[in-house]
């Protein structure tokens, strides 16, 4: 066990650093991740633990589920009104475009059978929440394809494990009929969807009332509440015969728009659970695979990972946006900015778990598109949306840094203005704040109060008071008298 513990925490400690060594360096962490794994693994150091295929799949599954549920909460419904058209089509018909493609390629590239060959296309026709999200969040793309790319990630999924489900049904019971055949997916994905909506609308929305409602004794407890129904809106769509990953997203699209109690507390939990996944999900990647096995499928795997970049992704794009009014600059960017991860991994697992399954270099030929996808893209889509012209201004300074310089040197006090306070009746433009000073809120009973010149005070109010952390003292000369609790830096 404590062998287990101290390698556990090297390679989260190993994850988490070289998460910022690429983001310094504008290099794909992921790839990272996968190296560590690869290192540990049987063909490197043998130190790494053994994980067998289905404990690797519900890792696998679990990690989908938390990271489409951290950018659900990110996306508003502006957002999705604006671009639900595109971003749908990229979902359904860029999906079944690219995985056609995909399977023609796997069949005559790795001489896969039909059956195998049409799990490694559609396996490879997602494009990857977690990469798109980590990826695309560091880029001044123009705000529309960001949208179009991340809601599109979002709900392309459900798309994919719909076919991946159906193709192993037909293996195990046959197609039969082919109108037959071709009814019953209709109906099945129409039942899928339908029901993942409406599982993720109805528990996203019990959750956001469970967050506003239930007086929680410590706010470290509404991060755990939101993720209690990350999972439950999973459960019940699946059990409801629905897509469990997109009631996930709808959950989270609805939680996110709503409001919510410890917002800011809720959001960055599920941050640092996104990335934790992240990193555990790439490792075991890379624990699983073989560089003998690599290398003996390198020429078909390189040809295979060309094609998906090259030929499917794009063809995918320019014709489920046909009509759509999109540049060719945008398009290209669309097609180029399409990154493969976790999902490709999971489908795979997901197909070599089934019971039709017959031994084929699936795993290996995915890994290839997935590490190129990763790597060429993730280096070049800012220069190429550079050259594109379809970069957005942006004010200088990188926002963590100037988040960092503001939670330094800002703090939040709270005064409490009593009954026999000076300061009831008068109003805020009399009190001589120090510089770099500002309440920027007054809580009156349940409300709040956005204060201006002419706002006078009254007992019992609450005063949020933003300043420098160097001017406190001032700040504590002039409320002296006053309630004053402690200063508590920027979140």
């Amino acid at each position: 066990m404590e062998t287990f513990l101290l390698i556990l925490s090297l390679i989260l400690l190993a994850g988490v650093w070289s998460a910022h060594l690429g983001n310094r360096l504008g290099f794909p962490v992921l790839i990272g991740f996968v190296a560590i794994g690869i290192a540990l693994g049987p063909g490197g150091l043998n130190l790494g633990p053994r994980v067998p295929l289905s404990v690797a799949q519900s890792i696998g599954y679990l990690a989908l589920i938390l990271i489409l549920f951290e950018g659900g909460l990110h996306t508003s419904f502006e957002r999705i009104r604006s671009v639900w058209v595109p971003a749908l089509s990229l979902a359904t018909v860029g999906v079944l475009v690219s995985a056609a493609i995909m399977a023609e390629a796997a069949h005559v590239l790795l001489h896969l059978p039909l059956y195998a060959a049409a799990l490694l296309g559609v396996a490879m026709s997602s494009t990857d929440a977690a990469s798109v999200f980590s990826i695309l969040g560091r880029q001044p793309l123009r705000r529309r394809l960001v949208d179009v790319l991340e809601v599109e990630s979002g709900t392309n999924d459900p798309m994919a494990f719909f076919l991946t489900i159906l193709l192993i049904q037909w293996s195990e019971h046959g197609i039969g009929q082919p109108w037959h055949a071709a009814g019953y997916a209709v109906l099945t994905f129409a039942l899928q969807m339908a029901m993942g909506l409406l599982a993720g609308a109805v528990v996203g929305y019990i959750g956001s009332l469970a967050n506003q409602r239930i007086k929680l004794d410590t706010g470290g407890l509404y991060p755990t509440l939101s993720l209690a129904f990350a999972l439950l809106s999973y459960s019940v769509a699946v059990l409801a015969h629905g897509s469990g990953f997109l009631a996930v997203y709808t959950a989270a699209v609805v939680m996110g728009n709503r409001r919510l109690e410890h917002r800011h507390s809720i959001l960055r939990f599920h941050e640092g659970l996104s990335w934790t996944m992240h990193i555990v999900m790439f490792v075991v990647l890379g624990l699983q695979l073989s560089l003998g096995h690599l290398w003996g499928i390198l020429v078909p795997g390189l040809l295979l990972a060309a094609a998906a970049l090259f030929i499917a992704r794009p063809a995918a794009v320019w014709i489920s946006t046909l009509g759509m009014r999109f540049s060719i600059a945008e398009k290209a960017l669309i097609s180029w900015a399409g990154l493969r991860g976790a999902v490709p991994i999971v489908l795979v697992l997901t197909a070599m778990l089934s019971p039709a399954y017959t031994p084929a270099p699936m795993f290996d030929a995915v890994f290839f598109v997935v590490i190129a996808s990763t790597l060429i893209q993730g280096l070049t889509v800012r220069p190429l949306a550079a050259k594109l012209d379809l970069l957005e201004r942006a004010p200088s300074g990188e926002l963590l840094e100037l988040v960092r310089i503001a939670r330094e040197n800002a703090v939040v006090t709270p005064v409490e203005v009593s009954a026999s306070s000076d300061l009831v009746g008068r109003k805020m433009v009399e009190i001589e704040f120090p510089e770099n000073t500002l309440c920027y809120a007054i809580v009156r009973g349940d409300q709040v109060i956005v204060p201006r010149g002419a706002t006078e005070l009254q007992a019992g109010d609450h005063l949020l008071i933003l300043s420098d952390r160097r001017h406190m003292g001032r700040l504590r000369r002039l409320f002296g008298a006053e309630l004053m609790g402690r200063a508590e830096m920027l979140p």
